[in-house]
């Protein structure tokens, strides 16, 4: 719990506008309180209402802390997840590219162009002082069309890796030979990229900062690496550098977390503490300087004269994969942070009551506030009624002044009480709807990391597909021998050494036959004819653009398991006709479990106990993995239909029923990334992703309602009239009394004395002793057909006149009731009329003639009750 005394939480809680209202409203009840026990000394009440007023002041104090810590907790987390996410996505996303540059570097396009270009240009260098001269024209139309043929390939490359927006390719000496950008006029880099990458032992350099041979740009981020003769000779013949679109990525990532609503600014830092990328550059400019919060759950801060509470977050990493040391960091106003955005929530009463035996999701002493609330108020109630009870026996003028101080102090007690439930019933619904916003946010991010990974899945076929010794050892067809073959094994091998998403590569001729594969494991399928229907669909491909995906299905490449095979047409030089195709296995099992887990909260990198996840695939609703096993992959998911009536993008939550407990569930429908399964994509598969929180057991009992509102009758009394004082209660919903001169006095049911050997179920439930006097104690809820609620409050000890003196017995209530003066001519005897299986009743009480009340109140005879405790 928080410390209330903290100036900084202090600070904060004067922005939370639920506590304030409740702190208001006690405030205002206070008061009140105040006054009442001036009235109550004036008027003689017998009553002392300080303690209570001081036990509902340490309530007070304590639901204000639970409240308060419940708002903030709901920001902080949401803070954590986003900052988290902002620098782990593109972390997830900057480890491709390291996979990307090490096999780019390698080539043979680009090897090949090195080579020859360094020639040509000591052609077009003899012959410089003669433009006209034949050799000169020979020379610079090679150099033209080998420059267009190599900066033709980078475009195929981009066209596929659509996360870069330049390759530039350099010399030993750093001048640029190839590029994209035809409007950089740079030919020559001082950049010390270059020696970086001529010294390192690294399969790449990662550079953000300014790049001499990018001058548009203050910033870039640049992955370099040297090109080499081949795998085999380390001889350096160039560098080739891969430029990143940052801040297009930047945004994209941005636009999925953040909330315009609390206005929100979610930054990258980098080991500085410098924005190098806002979601708002008007609010939070780039080149801000920021002090970062690892540690605590918070920081508040100030920046240009505005108050934020911050949050900073380092990446997890992935694969070994860290970056430049970049931060995540989120800032939101105060005067905004904690505005609730949140809809009202619309949970049945068993189910929230059984969410909220979770200790896990909610605090024990935050359950105790409402029975702590109903204790107070029912030693108010019980003070209060005995106090109306000697009020009667009093034949002073006050007595009647008394009484209204007292109905006062009661109602009063309600209000506060009221007061506490309203607020509590706040605090359960800020509670579970972070947690329901929660699992939509996950479930957001798991689906966002699949979208991600598969969009390099499909650009990793299309562009392996292109790989020229492909084209040529395919185009021999019938004369492909073990050497060629032999040939492609190692380049898959290198390919699959690089990334290791994938169990096999694997490439194959027009008519399907497998002729190299990149799994030494897995050489015995060489020769084997593919016959699936993707593989017709890979070969009838005419467009380098294109790309093959097989249904999620088992299949005899996965080890019988299910996954997703993508695949590419290998094409002749013309690109116009198929020789073949590559297929790349997917391994699914490990790679989405880890995609599930990634998204989850953990602790010490292990996810939360209650936490689970699922892939479903919305056509089939057919599982595709779950992060925890419980549910195999292929079953279908059998939860509420409408998670799988979700558009692409569109999100739900709620509480659903499964297995025998309760689950409180996000979903989010894939959308795809950049051109991966977008509106001009033809390739369509819609997935769902579930996170499962587990809330609670469906054999939780319904917490019992409590009667809340006494039932009074307000009677003309005229002058002549006889009256009767009726001291009133419930048992159940039935409301029953007793006359004033019947009642002794009502005492807590804390001193009931059980007999050990007793029945549960027989009405005699032990005895109290009174004054001296052991008090026999009887529930007559069976005989009225009422069922007495579990946690009873009050013990009414009766009296009445028998023929062996004074008769005394105790009644269990579930509350006390008003307390009443009636005419007599209201009251009716009950002749015939039976309560359940006697004559318990003895008379009913008829309402004024001005009332629309519904309820009766029944006056119970208690001498016949007295009889029961003598069977």
């Amino acid at each position: 719990m928080l410390n209330l005394q903290n100036n900084e939480f202090k600070k904060l809680f004067k922005y939370m506008e639920s506590v304030v209202e409740f702190e208001d409203e006690l405030h205002d009840i206070s008061k009140t309180w105040d006054q009442l026990i001036l009235l109550s000394q004036l008027g003689s009440t017998g009553i002392d209402m300080s303690k209570t007023k001081e036990n509902f002041n340490e309530l007070t104090l304590e639901l204000t802390s639970h409240l308060g810590e419940a708002t903030l907790s709901k920001v902080i987390n949401e803070m954590k997840s986003k900052s988290q996410v902002a620098v782990d996505i593109v972390i997830r996303n900057l480890f491709e590219r390291t996979a990307d540059i090490g096999f780019l570097a390698t080539d043979d396009d680009i090897r090949k162009y090195l080579l020859e270009q360094h020639n040509i240009k000591r052609k077009l260098e003899l012959h410089k002082n003669d433009e006209d001269d034949t050799d000169f024209r020979i020379a610079k139309k090679e150099y033209t069309q080998k420059l267009m043929a190599i900066k033709e390939r980078f475009k195929e490359y981009v066209a596929k890796y659509s996360v870069y927006y330049d390759i530039v390719l350099f010399n030993t000496q750093g001048e640029i030979v190839a590029k994209l950008d035809d409007n950089n006029s740079v030919v020559k880099t001082q950049d010390e990229i270059i020696e970086l990458a001529k010294s390192t032992k690294e399969e790449y350099i990662e550079t953000y900062r300014f790049h001499d041979f990018l001058p548009k740009h203050d910033k870039s981020l640049v992955y370099t690496y040297k090109v080499t003769e081949s795998n085999d000779n380390d001889k350096i013949i160039g560098y080739l550098s891969l430029c990143f679109k940052f801040e297009n990525e930047m945004e994209g990532i941005f636009s999925r977390l953040i909330n315009h609503d609390n206005k929100e600014v979610i930054l990258l830092l980098d080991e500085n503490g410098l924005a190098i990328a806002s979601s708002d550059i008007y609010q939070i400019p780039i080149g801000s300087k920021h002090n970062v919060e690892l540690i605590q759950p918070f920081g508040i801060r100030q920046f240009a004269g505005r108050d934020y509470i911050v949050k900073s977050c380092k990446t997890n990493g992935y694969e070994g994969f860290f970056g430049l040391g970049w931060i995540g960091h989120i800032m939101i106003p105060l005067d905004s942070a904690f505005q609730n955005y949140s809809k009202e929530i619309d949970i049945d009463e068993k189910v929230l009551h059984s969410i909220m035996q979770n200790e896990e999701l909610f605090k024990k002493d935050l359950l105790e506030i409402p029975n702590k609330a109903q204790f107070i108020q029912d030693e108010l109630d019980r003070a209060v009624w005995n106090g109306n009870i000697n009020q009667m026996e009093s034949q002073s003028k006050d007595a009647d002044f008394a009484r209204s101080i007292l109905r006062e102090v009661r109602q009063t007690g309600e209000k506060t009480k009221t007061t506490f439930n309203t607020s509590i019933e706040k605090l359960n619904q800020t509670i579970i709807g972070s947690l329901l916003e929660n699992t939509t946010f996950l479930a957001s991010l798991s689906i966002d990391i699949m979208d991600r990974n598969l969009y390099e899945r499909a650009n990793d076929c299309r562009w392996w597909a292109l790989t020229s010794k492909f084209k040529d050892i395919l185009a021999k067809k019938d004369e492909i021998d073990e050497d060629d073959k032999h040939e492609i094994s190692s380049i898959l091998k290198y390919i699959n050494e690089l990334y290791t998403v994938y169990t096999n590569l694997f490439v194959y001729d027009i008519n399907g036959n497998i002729l190299a594969v990149s799994n030494e494991s897995e050489k015995d399928i060489v020769g084997t004819r593919l016959a699936q229907t993707w593989v017709k669909q890979t070969i009838s491909l005419k467009d380098s653009s294109k790309y093959s995906v097989s249904p999620f299905e088992k299949t005899s490449l996965y080890d019988d398991q299910s996954t997703y095979i993508y695949g590419a047409a290998i094409t002749d030089i013309s690109n116009q006709n198929a020789l073949g195709g590559i297929g790349i296995v997917f391994d699914s099992k490990d790679q989405f479990k880890s995609m599930l887990k990634d998204a989850l909260p953990q602790n010490e990198g292990e996810v939360k106990d209650g936490f689970f996840s699922i892939f479903v695939d919305k056509r089939s609703k057919e599982i595709i993995s779950c992060s925890n096993g419980i549910f195999k992959i292929g079953e279908q998911l059998q939860i509420d239909n409408s998670f799988f009536q979700l558009n692409n993008g569109e999100q739900c939550s709620k509480v659903i029923e499964l297995n025998g407990k309760y689950y409180i569930v996000g979903a989010s429908c894939s959308i795809g990334y950049r051109e991966y399964k977008s509106q001009n994509d033809d390739y369509k598969n819609d997935v769902i992703s579930l996170v499962f929180i587990e809330a609670g057991e469906t054999t939780a009992k319904a917490k019992e309602k409590k009667i809340n509102e006494n039932n009074y009758y307000h009677y003309h009394i005229a002058q002549d009239d006889e009256i009767e004082e009726i001291a009133s209660f419930y048992i159940g919903d039935k409301w029953l009394g007793v006359k004033q001169s019947e009642i002794v006095e009502a005492i807590s049911i804390d001193s009931l004395e059980t007999p050990i050997s007793m029945d549960s179920n027989h009405h005699f439930k032990g005895t109290v002793v009174y004054k001296n006097y052991a008090v026999s104690v009887l529930d007559i809820s069976p005989f009225i057909k009422k069922q007495i609620t579990e946690h009873k409050n009050d013990i009414v000890i009766v009296k009445y006149a028998g023929a062996l003196g004074e008769h005394t017995i105790g009644l269990v209530v579930d509350k006390l009731g008003e307390i009443m003066k009636v005419p007599v001519k209201y009251i009716k005897p009950l002749e015939k009329h039976l309560i359940g299986g006697g004559m318990l009743g003895e008379s009913i009480v008829q309402p004024p003639e001005n009332t629309d009340s519904k309820s009766l109140l029944t006056l119970l005879n208690i001498a016949k009750i007295d009889e029961l405790n003598k069977e």
